[in-house]
Formats: C-alpha cells, structure tokens, sequence
C-alpha cells in the first residue's frame, strides 16, 4: 500500500504542542519570544515541551503525541532532522499528524516537503495548513525497530557523526563546521566490512544475494538528498515504496577525493566505488565474523543494534500538516541555506547531515 492509499487521521482541533530539543548554548528564551510572536499562534493554545536533559528528547516527544491525542491537538517539532525523527516516530505510534518548524542545520526532511526555512514563515504556513485541513502523506524507513525519515545507515558514517560532535563542541554548530569535519573523517583511514546483503524489489519477491566489502552502507528515503547526490533511484523513492542503498568501497585517499568531487558536483552514480539500487527491503549482516552488535546512524542519531539489520519501507505513512507543495517548492536563497536556534555562543550540535547540495550549499559524502 502506497502513502496516499492509507486514510487520514482526524483532523487536529486542539492546542498545539511543540517540542523543542536541549541545545548547549541555546537562548530558549529568545526561541520563545520568536514564535509566540507570531500574531496567529496567539489565538491557539501553545504547550511547550522542552527536555531537562539532551537525551530525554525521545521521551518527551512520546509524552507530546501522547496528549496531542488525548486533547485532540498536534504535535509540532522546532528542529532538525534528529528532533523531527523523535516526534515523527512519536507521532505515528500515537496515530497523530505532525507539524515541524525547521530549526536544524541541513534541514533535509523540510526542505523535501518544500517548507519555509524561516521559523516565523514557517509557523504562519503550519497554522494556515491546519486552518485548511492540509493534510500529506509521507513516506517513513525502518531498521529493525527504529523508524527512519531521512536515511539510515552503518559503517564509517556512525563513525563521522561522532567526530561531528566533537567538532562542534570544539569549534560551534555550523554547516561549515559540519563539512569541513566530514572531509576529515573521510581522508582518515577507515577498514571495510564485508556484509551479506540481502534485497528485494517488491514486498516477498528476493531479487539479490549478494556480499560486499563496503566502508558505508547508506539507506536513503529523501529524494532532494539522493537528486543531489546524483543518484537515479531519486525518482523510485519519490515515487513511493521504495528505499535507495547505496554502498562505498574501499579506497586510497586519491579515490576518496575523487568520490568527494563527485558528490560535490552531483555525479555520485558514475563513481566506480559506488553502488546504487532502489529496493522495498534490505537485510545486511556481517558475511563472516558476527559482532553482538553495531553502531547504525539515522537521521544523525546512533545506537548500537544486534545483526542482522533489516531495513525496509512502513506500512502506515507519517501525516504531516504543511501547505500545498507549490507554496514553497522554490529552492532555498543563499540566505535561507541554514536556520538554526538563535544561540548565544555557537551551540555544540551533532551535524545532523553531510550530504551534496548545489548551488549555494557545500557537498560531502556520505550523507546524514
């Protein structure tokens, strides 16, 4: 069953429910008097829920979906990819609609589903979407238990994410920081795994048994993301029902820089130590020796999960609340390339995302 085949949720009638992640260094305050600003949020009922800890952003999205249900509101999240993935999954279990103020660095999911970049713009566009019942199917990725919305994936990434992070603590949250710590990552040796993989193009038909030595195994469900990266199963994601693989090789430091150029320009399917296919599922395991577990990336989070991974495509979509796509379906100016939380400081923040973005954007592989 496609997206658009499943039946809507109920409309949402009640107050609106915002979740907002903990950010070292961010001015709450300033994030607040940002939105309540917005002359038609005042006539709603607003409810904050912001975490005591970084790590209880999971939780309190579960608690947020939770009574958006009971009172018949909505759920929104003020973030990137990584909040917007918590109150997603929140979101679905609870069977509720969603609605997101972009605020992250990359801002992969809302730039897709064609929203504002600005969070004042883009709280007028939500609440003229809920006003008019507007109302979209999206589709969501799984790897084993978690649900995914942006991409998934093992290997070296889960690795870069955590020298995103210590760049960030050392140097600020920035797309510039971001990139700059990716391309380190890359041109540091890095071993390869061999995995067993396992894909099938339609739901119970197995097309492909196969073994690869990779570096990165990635799953991507966000065609801007995977249109940028130059890969063609863009289209078949878009389309619905299916999720793109790609797989790196092992490579010298002279063959990295040339798959780095090549994702910056859009060219990744023509690089020889890629592989691209679009599939409805994929099971990955270790071929020979089988660790307890491993480190699986998505939407810029990590957890350590048990082999084999099973990735595939949900059965039930997201319903997100967001303004016809014409609205906002213009490529981003160069002044709306990155919108984050006001800060004092420069905040410490995962990246969230490193992948190829043209025009005014910087582009490394892979991608968040």
């Amino acid at each position: 069953m496609l997206a658009s085949d499943c039946p809507h949720p109920p409309q949402p009638r009640g107050p609106i429910h915002l979740v907002v992640p903990k950010r070292p260094g961010a001015d709450l305050d300033l994030l607040r008097a940002t939105l309540e600003g917005v002359s038609a949020l005042q006539a709603h009922n607003l409810v904050w829920h912001v975490p005591r800890q970084r790590g209880d952003i999971v939780q309190l999205a579960r608690n947020a979906a939770e009574a958006a249900r009971t009172d018949g509101g909505l759920v929104v999240a003020a973030g990137g990819d990584g909040t917007i993935n918590a109150v997603a999954a929140a979101a679905l279990h609870a069977g509720v609609p969603m609605g997101v103020v972009p605020m992250g660095t990359f801002n992969y999911f809302s730039r897709e589903n064609g929203l504002a970049l600005d969070p004042e713009q883009s709280v007028q566009d939500l609440l003229q979407a809920l006003h008019a019942g507007d109302l979209r199917p999206v589709q969501v990725g799984y790897v084993n238990h978690r649900m995914f919305v942006v991409n998934a994936s093992v290997g070296l990434y889960p690795k870069l994410l955590a020298e995103r992070e210590r760049a960030s603590l050392r140097f600020g949250r920035s797309r510039g920081v971001a990139v700059a710590s990716a391309v380190w990552s890359l041109f540091r040796p890095a071993a390869g795994r061999r995995w067993r993989v396992v894909m099938t193009t339609q739901h119970g038909a197995e097309v492909r048994h196969e073994e690869h030595l990779v570096t990165t195994l990635f799953v991507g469900n966000n065609p801007l993301q995977l249109d940028r990266m130059g890969l063609p199963q863009a289209q078949q994601v878009a389309d619905g029902g299916h999720l793109a693989v790609v797989m790196l090789k092992p490579q010298n430091r002279r063959a990295i820089a040339r798959t780095v150029w090549n994702a910056a320009t859009g060219q990744l399917d023509r690089d020889n130590a890629v592989t691209s296919i679009a599939c409805t599922e994929l099971t990955v395991a270790p071929s020979s020796w089988r660790p307890p577990q491993v480190k699986v990336a998505f939407d810029g989070e990590r957890e350590w999960m048990a082999p084999p991974l099973h990735f595939r495509v949900g059965t039930r979509p997201l319903w997100l609340v967001a303004p016809s796509p014409s609205v906002h379906d213009a490529a981003p100016q160069p002044s709306q390339a990155v919108v984050t939380m006001p800060t004092a400081p420069p905040s410490a923040q995962g990246l969230g995302a490193i992948a190829p973005c043209r025009g005014s954007d910087v582009a490394v592989w892979p991608c968040a």
